[in-house]
């Protein structure tokens, strides 16, 4: 089977650069969504890792008021870290909102350009 490509020819954009102009925009945005689900996943494992340390630590406690300080030293650590975490994400969802703006803004202007080159 014969491979077909085409070509620009008299001044007509190929197929790759319609691909390519449609396509950055897509990558950007879903670069920005898997570097958000990255970081949310690494907060999970390190917030899961110190819960199962405090559980172990009151496993071994005989004594009720050293148990009531790890309970009252783990709802403290855990309320910071997930405002922590959660600053973070109203940060990163306003970074998101601006590529997606961005990224539909770069895509209605490929479409404009590849329908102007496409009547030429």
């Amino acid at each position: 089977m014969a491979k077909t490509t085409t070509t620009k020819t008299e001044g007509k954009p190929s197929v790759l650069d319609a691909w390519s102009m449609f396509f950055a925009p897509q990558a950007r945005m879903a670069e920005a969504m898997l570097g958000q689900n990255i970081e949310m996943l690494d907060f999970l494992k390190a917030r899961f890792e110190r819960d199962k340390l405090m559980l172990a630590d009151l496993a071994k406690v005989d004594d009720p008021a050293e148990a009531m300080r790890i309970w009252q030293d783990f709802w403290g650590r855990l309320f910071t870290d997930y405002s922590v975490e959660t600053t973070k994400l109203a940060a990163h969802a306003g970074e998101i909102a601006e590529t997606a703006l961005r990224s539909a803004t770069e895509e209605g202007a490929a479409m404009m350009s590849m329908a102007g080159k496409a009547k030429d």
